[in-house]
């Protein structure tokens, strides 16, 4: 019965156009489109670009940003393309173009090429452009002219605001209407942590966390999953695609934030490489579905991590890449799955004797852990793992129930070759801790490839590490509390995960890629 229920559970979870005007050059933060301007008719489709340069990425967004010149104009008729862009700091691209010419190949012309194209964005530090992809606009004078020529500000601000975002998409669906929306996030991205996206009724305060679009101009300013979502909702349009072109962002608590103001999501669990999905691709294969969204998406997936491997073809070390695309309107129904799921889980390791606790413990230890510093595990094999190792009884029915909600949740996902050759494919990440604390690694810059330990209690504390046997230091608080953060998330109102973080005794791994059903086989024994 095990057997058949294992392979029902693995099988439902594989299968599982017109002229356009130029922007204003007002020197504000958002300036207004002006109402003498023509009004072009609705497109089937408008894509929003929403990116900054993050202190090392500017020369690969340029690159991202001319795809969007380099699609068919065709394509274009369409499709229309709205973009703002805040350029790093002069600091932070002099430090980036150094790092990059002491390790580029003198020989290699296209890559030495590519290292002095750098300098070409100097003298654009921390300005702020804003423009319309013209539909006839195809040579690299075009994309030069409509960036430079369309500053808004001297620096506008923090992008990283929510006023920002939300008057951007504002600004675009008046100036390109259309029947749908894509909103595209594009600079660094870090996931979901706890003292990383503090709360506060002072906006200003609130924005000194972490998230996704790193304003490397505003002491590190990001979005919070309440932030981006906020913005996202106060818009005068709806995307139908939140796709957010940046590492880690494929958390299963932003997913519940961001879900209700939205219709898609796609997002990758694993770093995403500097080149970032092909928009020649997503142009075009929007343009080639005006009627069917998801095939266009599943499309511009498929080529983006195509596109990916074959960049990595010759490649000896590991090179791991996804994207993912998820339907929201089955979200809830996932969340009520997970919810039944959890409540057996905590019910098991409350009630379930010594030798159920000690399999969960076993599972807990060696859950697939998605990123080297932050605690992050794939979220479906840890819960598949869990039902493996235990009896039927312990989840009963649930376990098929959650592979099925989840199935009809995910419209597709991408794995790297790697991935899918090393039997590493995932599905979304999660917080995963021990007692309501959890371990962030930080390697260290004098010693790269050593690491110190810190962790973040549920009270609020901070904690160096000293050694294997659980020898701390207090460094001071994080300035909130579990509780507090993500006890506030609508991931945890719907599923009440946060019970389990706080139940749990067993540490989760500090190593990625370990075999995540190892512990049910094997049975070693992590941290304590």
């Amino acid at each position: 019965m095990k057997t058949f229920r294992l392979w029902m559970l693995a099988a439902t979870l594989i299968c599982g156009a017109s002229v356009f005007t130029s922007c204003s050059s007002d020197n504000d933060d958002n300036p207004a489109t002006n109402p003498d301007e023509p009004q072009q008719q609705l497109a089937d489709y408008t894509i929003i670009y929403y990116g900054h340069g993050g202190g090392n990425l500017d020369i690969w967004l340029m690159r991202n940003i001319g795809q969007f010149f380099q699609s068919d104009t065709e394509s274009r008729k369409n499709v229309s393309i709205c973009a703002q862009f805040k350029f790093s700091t002069l600091k932070a691209m002099q430090e980036t173009y150094e790092d990059l010419r002491k390790n580029a190949d003198p020989n290699n012309l296209k890559e030495v090429a590519f290292v002095e194209s750098i300098k070409d964005c100097y003298p654009y530090a921390e300005k702020t452009t804003r423009f319309v992809v013209a539909q006839d606009a195809d040579t690299e004078e075009a994309m030069n002219a409509a960036i430079t020529g369309n500053l808004i500000g001297p620096d506008n601000a923090d992008i990283s605001r929510a006023d920002s975002l939300t008057n951007f998409i504002n600004w675009a669906a008046k100036t390109c209407p259309a029947r749908k929306y894509i909103l595209i996030m594009s600079d660094h991205g870090g996931g979901y942590l706890p003292h990383a996206e503090l709360p506060s009724a002072d906006a200003a305060a609130a924005r000194q966390t972490r998230g996704v679009i790193y304003d490397n101009g505003h002491n590190g300013a990001h979005f919070t999953a309440k932030t981006l979502a906020q913005a996202i909702s106060h818009a005068s349009v709806r995307p139908s695609v939140v796709y957010c072109d940046a590492c880690l962002m494929n958390t299963v608590e932003y997913h519940f934030e961001l879900a209700p103001v939205t219709d898609y999501l796609m997002l990758s669990t694993f770093l995403v490489p500097g080149d970032g999905g092909n928009y020649t691709e997503l142009v075009e294969a929007l343009s080639a579905n005006p009627d069917d969204l998801e095939q266009a998406l599943k499309r511009f997936a498929k080529f983006s991590v195509a596109a990916w491997d074959k960049d990595h073809e010759n490649d000896s070390d590991p090179y791991y890449h996804d994207l993912s695309i998820y339907r929201t309107a089955d979200i809830d129904a996932f969340g009520a799955a997970l919810k039944t799921f959890t409540d057996r889980l905590t019910d098991a390791y409350q009630n379930g004797g010594d030798e159920v606790r000690a399999k969960i413990d076993e599972v807990t230890a060696n859950a697939y852990r998605v990123e080297s510093e932050q605690p992050e595990f794939d979220l479906m094999n840890y819960l598949f793992g869990l039902y493996a190792a235990l009896p039927d009884d312990v989840f009963g029915d649930a376990s098929i129930t959650l592979a099925k909600a989840y199935s009809n949740y995910f419209v597709q996902q991408e794995n790297s070759k790697w991935l899918i050759e090393n039997g590493h494919t995932v599905s979304l990440s999660v917080l995963l801790g021990c007692q309501g604390h959890y371990i962030l690694k930080t390697e260290r810059e004098e010693k790269k490839g050593e690491y110190d330990l810190y962790l973040y209690d549920a009270d609020g504390k901070v904690y160096l590490l000293l050694d294997e046997d659980g020898a701390r230091m207090e460094l001071g608080s994080w300035q909130s509390t579990l509780d507090a953060t993500y006890g506030q998330l609508r991931f945890d109102n719907l599923t009440g995960w946060s019970r389990w973080l706080k139940l749990n005794q067993q540490e989760p791994n500090l190593e990625c890629f370990v075999e995540p059903y190892t512990a049910i086989w094997s049975g070693p024994k992590g941290r304590k």
